[in-house]
């Protein structure tokens, strides 16, 4: 993260799960909701990676 953010616009700003819920804070999630993103359509045994996605609605 720090090459690519010496290397490249905008910066990246690492979160975690709970970092990126509060984004969803008005949104009203909807399916899938927040979830790593290789579970978003994943194969039963697909290994979870530190990278999320999530799906709401703006009220």
């Amino acid at each position: 993260m720090e090459f690519r953010n010496a290397h490249a616009t905008p910066p990246v700003t690492a979160r975690g799960r709970a970092g990126i819920a509060a984004f969803l804070d008005g949104p009203e999630p909807a399916e899938p909701g927040l979830v790593a993103c290789s579970r978003w359509h994943a194969e039963p045994a697909a290994a979870v990676v530190p990278r999320y996605g999530a799906v709401a609605v703006k009220p």
